[in-house]
């Protein structure tokens, strides 16, 4: 049945993806033995295991280390509470000169040759970078990263205070015509309609971490839409119209 499910709801690598855990689950639940997912694995795809797979005596949880993660490991039949198998690495590039973003520390992991689904969520507080690890490639993190961008960095494993480190955003407001994505990530770009089109188009726009090549989908609050090299936004309430007609929508913008 699931599988079926599967097959219709998710395209190209996130099919694989599913059909990769789906083969995990059923072997969990048919031997009754607890197993977790390899990787990270984006709301779409967490969600709907957690959500939609109801198997009688099939226990399935998600776990991405800080409040209101976003990218999550899997586990079913975890009725031990086995501890899922996540390193937290603090990286500290600070410098006095230069600031140090989110996409810098993840460029720096990803040129190690880290695949970027062995990576969760990065938040990154005062040029200070938290990130959860699949415990495999801890190691191999901690010995090879030297740098972030032009710093030199420090790194360490870190096994308290983890409750406390939360997502950073940058709030603002924009003023937008209408809610077609194409309409959204002009304004999220500072460019022209068309451009952010030829964007649409060749696959650099996620919502809710879904490529979406549709420019006249229609946004909405709470939505998560990523632009490849321009950042990830969450859109926020619609606080009214301007005396030209247009939308004040609050975005929220990862730092």
């Amino acid at each position: 049945m699931y599988k079926e499910v599967i097959e219709k709801k998710f395209k190209d690598e996130e099919n694989i993806t599913a059909l990769n855990l789906y083969k995990k689950m059923m072997l969990s639940y048919e031997k009754d033995i607890p197993m977790f997912g390899n990787d990270f694995y984006p709301p779409n795809i967490w969600k709907f295991f957690e959500d939609e797979v109801k198997l009688k005596g099939l226990k399935v949880e998600s776990f991405g280390v800080f409040n209101d993660s976003e990218r999550r490991m899997i586990s079913f039949n975890n009725l031990y509470n086995i501890e899922f198998p996540i390193k937290v690495l603090k990286i500290d590039a600070s410098s006095k000169f230069n600031e140090v973003t989110h996409r810098n520390y993840l460029g720096s992991l990803l040129s190690l040759g880290i695949e970027r689904d062995k990576i969760g969520d990065l938040i990154v507080d005062n040029n200070i970078c938290y990130v959860a690890v699949c415990s495999d490639i801890s190691d191999y993190i901690i010995m090879n990263l030297e740098r972030i961008g032009k710093n030199p960095c420090k790194i360490k494993e870190v096994t308290t205070g983890i409750e406390e480190i939360n997502h950073q955003f940058k709030n603002e407001f924009i003023l937008i015509q209408s809610m077609r994505l194409d309409s959204v990530v002009a304004k999220l770009t500072k460019k022209s309609r068309g451009i952010a089109q030829e964007f649409i188009e060749e696959g650099l726009v996620l919502v809710n971490y879904t490529v979406t090549r549709n420019k006249s989908f229609e946004i909405s609050k709470g939505d998560r839409v990523t632009i490849r090299r321009y950042g990830k936004f969450i859109i926020g309430e619609c606080s009214g119209q301007s005396k030209s007609g247009k939308y004040k929508i609050e975005i929220k913008k990862y730092t």
